[in-house]
Parts: C-alpha cells; structure tokens; sequence
C-alpha cells in the first residue's frame, strides 16, 4: 500500500511540474506574493492588445509544455491495477476470515450454482439423470406436439362497468328484481366480439415458442385455449388437436397433460413452500418410480429439486403469504407457482408471463430451465412473457406475434426482426427484438422507413395480418403442419408410449381416470392439509377458542341456574335457542375462504390434482374434529352454569344438536359461496337467508302461528329441525322436573 501511495502522490505532482523541479523560478520564488504581481507583464494593459493579436490554440490541441502526458496516463493504469490486486487482496482475506468465523448473509440467497453444503447443483445433469433412471425403469417418455388451424374464440365485450357510489349501495340492495336477474344472467349483455381470429401453427414437441404481444392483445386467451381451458368464452371455432386426439377427447382422457401457469400467484397463504409442493406432490406421485425409491423418498426428492432449480431453498419452512399475510417475497412466490405447475409433468405448458417479480438474473436462469426441460422431456412449451431481454428471447425456437386478436407473424425467432423491417418499419438496432416486434404492433410506438408510412405500409392489425398470409412465412408453416399431420399418422408408437406413459404415472388409479391417484386418496391429502390449514391458521384459531369461552360464560352467567320450575320453562328454551345460533353463525366466516378458495381449486382441478367433491368432503371431517372440541368446552361452561338436567343423555343430545346445526350452516355458507359470482351477491343472499331462517326456525315465530305459504321456509330452514328438537328437549325436561 505504501507503493500505491507513492504512485498517487506523484501521479498528482505531474500536474505541478514546478513545485516538484522547480521549472518556474519567478513563481517559486515569489510564492507569498499576490497572483497578479507574480504576472505582471501579462497584467499590464499595454500587452492587451497583443495578447489579442495572438492566434489561439484549437482546443483539441495539446501545447508543447515539460509535462509527460503518455508517461502519466501509464503511470495512471499501472496505478489502477495496482489498486485491483490490493482490493481483491484484501477482499479474498475478509472472506476467509469470515468463513472461518463461520459468519453467513441471512439476506442473501444460496447461489443456484450450489446448495448449502457446498455442493455444486448442475440442472441439465440432474435431470439427465432422471431421465436415465427412467429409462432403465420401463417408465415411457410423453411427447406430443399441438396443432390449430383457423382457430377463433369468441367472448363478451362492450360491458359499461361504472364504479359505485354511497347511495348506489343502498339501491343495488334494495334492487332484488335487479339481483336475481344478474344472478341468473337475465341482465343487460356486451356484444360478442373475436378475441383470437383465423390462427393457425404448429408446435412439436421440444420446441418453445414465445407469445408476445401488448396487453389485451389475446396473449392469455391462446395461453388459455391451447392449454384447453375453454370455460368463459362463448364460442371456439376451428381445430385444436393434441398429436392425434382431439381438444375434447384431450379434455376428457388427459386433462393433466395440457396445463396453463396463470399470471397471478395463488396459494393458500398460511401453508410454508414445502407444504404447498408437497400436497401436489402427494397428489402426483406416480405408481411406478424410477430406482423403485419410496413415495416419501421422491417426494422429498423433488421438492429438494424444484427449490434448488428455483434457488429458494432458504424459503421451505416459510409460509407463502399473500397481500394480506406476510409470506415470502413476491418474486418468489412467483416460483413457487412455476414449481407447482413442474409437478404435473405435463406434455404441455403454458407460462403466462411468469417472469413478472423476477430479477433479470433469475428470470434468464427460469427461461434456461424452461430450455433444459424442453430439451430432455420433449415437453410443448409456450410462455408469454412482457419486456423479455435478448438473451432470453434466443433461448426460445419460434416466436408468434398478435395485434389486437390478430396473428402477425409465426416463425422462427431469428427471422422475426428481419420480417418486419423489410415490411417497411424503421430499424432500431439498440432495442431488444421482443420490445421490437412488439413496439411494430404499437401505432404510438412503430416508425417507419424513410418512404415508408401507414399509406404504403401495414399500420393495422388486419393490415399486418394480411401481409403475413402473403408471406412466404406463411407458405412455411402450411407445409410443416401438413407434414406434420403426416408424422402423426405414420408415428403412432409415440402416441402409444403417450397413453403408456401416463397409465404409469397412476397410483392405484383407474385407468380412464384423468387422475394420478383414487378418490379415497384425495381425500386423505386434502385432510392432510385441512388440517395444516387450519392449525397453522392461529390468529382466526385464537380468536375463535377466545370468543367461544366468553360467550358461554356470558350466557351461563346471564342464565346462571335456571330454576327447575315451570318459571325456568320458556327461560331454558331461549338458552337453548341462543347456545345453537350463535354456533351456527361461527361457521359465517367459511363464506369468505370459499370464495377465496375458489381460484385455488380451479387451478387444482386443471392440474387434475383432486376432485372439488373430495376437498369438500375432508373439509367436513377436519371441520367436525376442530369444531367438537370447541363447542364441547362451550356446552360444558354454559351447560352445568345454567344448571340444566344432570343427565348424560340429555347433555350429550344437546352437543350433538349444536354440531349438527354448526355442520349444517358451514354447509350452507359454502354453498352460497360456490353459487354466487362474488361477495357482493354473497353477502346480499346470505344476509337475507339467515334473517328468514332465524324468523322461521319456529322460536321467534312458532311454526303454527307461521302464515301458511311461508311454513314451507321451515322445512328447508338448516335450524328449523335443531331448534325443534332443542325445544321439545327442553319441554321433556320441564315435564320430567315439575
């Protein structure tokens, strides 16, 4: 370090040349005097005019003075080397010192290129490996390309949406002729519109084509329907085929196969990483497993692999979270959701813009991985991605691009930059190609060539459409579907390794099932994870134990020994009454998971995880084992402090009849989640059904006093039979004391 500074010191001195040889005698020994008295022949006024007669230098010119200019910029970069070793020296040293004290960046993630043992994670090795293994096994491989040809979907457009307003809040609940006839869809309906026109393509498999386009352009509907996803749109014509079947055929036989990775990140927020890979897991683990390991064995297995592929080892014990719970971060719960779509194994993926949250680093590693997986699984891949960078655009074989529907160019990636330009729009060669392609399908973006413009150009989507169909592009992709229509017909061993393929990827389930394992199993992971869901919910857990006890003491203090009178007769149906309303509306809040719920079962469902009937069926036996012994504890409290009949009978009839009636409204509540489009509706149906139940539950307004054509309310009322027995309960009891 002292060399160093000594080179800085006289890097320095070479602008001073005098101070260090003392070249200049007037100024060195004049240095206390004024600046002007050391100049005074240039100062005087006599010389002005000759220094203005005086040419002056061209700025970039150098003048001939003692200083050495080469001689001190290499004195300069011998200087900044000098630096580098000293500062890598010293930063090797910092890291050794800190290895050896074992110190470690909680903050910074583990390196994708190695685990946290130190050892080296190579991706396309690991899964070659796989790949090997199940080989060697007998376990077939899935390869299937995917076709349309004049593909059109239709939807709703042209919909007014205006934002509500304080007393629109009033009106729309007052409007119950309004509300039923959106609920049954009576109201006023958008035109039809095309949202995809005239598509036609091919994609074999080991390819990954890239989906760009501006948003609202159509890229999530092609996304969608080719991942045959074709709720919500009211019309699809044209020919989607999967090697040799059909979009239904497909549909009906192999749902899992054909999966779609949605833009939004949804999971259930209290479940950590690993719980939320695992449940897929347990859904998906094949019956005939390479190196005949475990089903615990692969499981761990590929979760290990998927979060050190996605480098968020360090996020497995961390629950998800969401914008409401805090959970990790978005970007990686952004991988999270890729990582569950790997699960399925799928021959066909869908990625809509997945590298949203992500770091330009990661999002190249993912768009790498995606590269890697294509390469050795032969998988069909499509991604739609905004503002890719050029690296990870060459990562991808084909690339389409859509305007407003409409399909503008499909072909190779490194063709596509060439296509439009000599279309007539205006080279940019500092901007990468998707932002290029896209900005061409941008009237506020595009610019033409000198000579060129929206006169003698394409400017329009039907435009650009057009001059696509005319291209030679076009002509290309006619030929390679045919010829791959060809292929499918002559290679029907691949299509029967396919169906062979995923026959072994069952685990005891039928074989026409679209699911990988029986409905009995289902059920048993989804318990599994009711389970998880609700223990490790602990605040709405708390609050829930918390409320339940003070309430019962409430009550039992209120009603705090009951006179065994017939004073106490219609006092005790009253506690009776209470005791089961208020357990029942404690299921209120299963009205709002339902509706939250529902996104996470629909994905599920495409990604042929489990039934939605069996999710409800574990929802009730985790729900009944939570709920027995909260509303034990609060019978037991308002039960023996109310001072009712001391029979074992009697007290176990009365807890049987507040789970009972608990059961029968988070039942109830479900249903109205399922059925109604969103919470306004939901709350506006529930709020009315509960109001008409407790009124006609035959307390308050006894079943024949009731007006004759609303008793029919009684017997579908959810507590209209407990409050009935409850209440004869109580006359039994009354009867047997007095």
């Amino acid at each position: 370090m002292e060399k160093a500074e000594e080179k800085v010191q006289d890097a320095l001195n070479l602008n001073h040349p005098e101070e260090r040889t003392g070249a200049n005698p007037t100024l060195a020994g004049n240095q206390n005097q004024p600046y002007h008295a050391a100049h005074n022949d240039a100062q005087t006024p006599d010389n002005f005019g000759d220094l203005e007669k005086e040419p002056r230098p061209h700025p970039i010119e150098r003048r001939q003075t003692g200083i050495d200019i080469k001689g001190a910029e290499s004195e300069f970069a011998e200087l900044q080397r000098e630096f580098s070793r000293q500062s890598q020296r010293i930063s090797r040293q910092h890291t050794r010192q800190s290895a050896q004290k074992g110190t470690h960046d909680v903050e910074k993630a583990v390196s994708s290129g190695s685990s946290e043992e130190g050892e080296p994670f190579d991706l396309e090795d690991t899964l070659r490996g796989n790949k090997q293994l199940e080989e060697d096994s007998g376990i077939k491989g899935k390869k299937i390309g995917v076709i349309w040809d004049k593909l059109t979907v239709r939807g709703i457009g042209g919909v007014k949406n205006y934002q509500p307003t304080f007393p629109d809040a009033f009106v729309s609940f007052l409007n119950v002729p309004g509300t039923l006839m959106s609920l049954f869809g009576l109201g006023g309906k958008g035109k039809e519109v095309n949202i995809l026109q005239d598509f036609r393509g091919v994609v074999k498999p080991g390819e990954m084509v890239l989906v760009l386009g501006r948003p609202g352009s159509g890229c999530t509907t092609f996304l969608k329907v080719l991942s045959n996803q074709r709720f919500g749109y009211t019309g699809i014509d044209g020919d989607v085929t999967y090697g040799p079947f059909s979009a239904k055929d497909f549909e009906k036989r192999y749902r899992g196969e054909a999966v779609y990775c949605q833009e939004d990140d949804i999971h259930h927020p209290t479940l950590t990483v690993g719980q939320t890979l695992g449940f897929g897991l347990d859904t998906k683990v094949p019956g005939n497993r390479p190196g005949g390991v475990s089903k615990n064995e692969f499981k761990n297995k590929v979760v290990d692999m998927l979060l050190r592929m996605f480098n968020i080892e360090h996020t497995k014990n961390t629950i998800v979270g969401n914008p409401f719970v805090r959970g990790i971060s978005g970007g990686e719960r952004k991988r999270v959701s890729i990582a569950e779509m790997m699960i399925t194994g799928a021959a066909v993926c869908s990625h809509d813009n997945s590298t949203r949250g992500l770091d330009a680093s990661t999002a190249l590693d993912y768009a790498k991985s995606l590269r890697v997986l294509t390469n050795i699984y032969h998988q069909t891949t499509f991604v739609s991605l905004y503002q890719a960078s050029e690296n990870i655009y060459n990562q991808f074989d084909k690339v389409l691009v859509i305007d407003e529907g409409r399909q503008v160019y499909f072909g190779p990636v490194k063709e596509a930059r060439a296509y439009f330009e000599g279309l007539g729009f205006l080279e940019k060669p500092r901007q990468t190609t998707p932002d290029y392609l896209t900005g061409c399908t941008d009237r506020f973006e595009r610019e033409y060539k000198e000579g060129r413009g929206p006169e003698n150009a394409p400017s329009t989507p039907e435009s650009l459409a057009e001059a696509f169909n005319k291209s030679t592009y076009a002509a290309k992709l006619d030929t390679e579907m045919a010829q791959y229509r060809e292929v499918v017909k002559e290679e029907q061993h691949v299509f029967e390794d396919f169906k062979t393929a995923v026959i072994q990827g069952k685990r005891h389930a039928p074989k026409k099932s679209v699911y990988s394992i029986p409905y009995h199993l289902q059920v048993w992971a989804l318990m599994q994870r009711q389970f998880i869901l609700k223990w490790q919910d602990r605040f709405s857990l708390v609050v829930s134990w918390v409320t339940s006890i003070l309430i019962a003491i409430i009550l039992g203090t209120v009603w705090l020994q009951l006179p065994q009178t017939s004073a106490g007769a219609f006092t005790r149906g009253g506690l009776l009454f209470i005791s089961l309303l208020f357990n029942a509306f404690q299921a209120f809040g299963e009205l709002a998971s339902t509706m939250l719920g529902r996104p996470i079962i629909n994905k599920h469902r495409a990604y042929a995880f489990h039934r939605p009937s069996a999710l409800w069926i574990a929802q009730i036996v985790v729900d009944l084992a939570f709920a027995a012994a909260q509303i034990l504890l609060f019978s037991i409290i308002v039960y023996f402090m109310c001072g009712l009949v001391l029979d074992a009978g009697a007290f176990f009839t009365f807890f049987l009849m507040i789970i009972s009636g608990y059961l029968a409204m988070t039942l109830f509540f479900r249903t109205v989640g399922c059925l109604c489009p969103d919470f306004d509706y939901a709350m506006k149906f529930a709020a009315v059904i509960i109001t008409l139940f407790v009124l006609t539950s035959g307390y308050l307004i006894q079943w024949q006093s009731e007006q004759v054509w609303l008793r029919w309310i009684f017997y579908v009322n959810a507590l209209g039979t407990f409050v009935k027995d409850t209440i004869l309960e109580a006359r039994v009891i009354c009867e047997t004391l007095c």
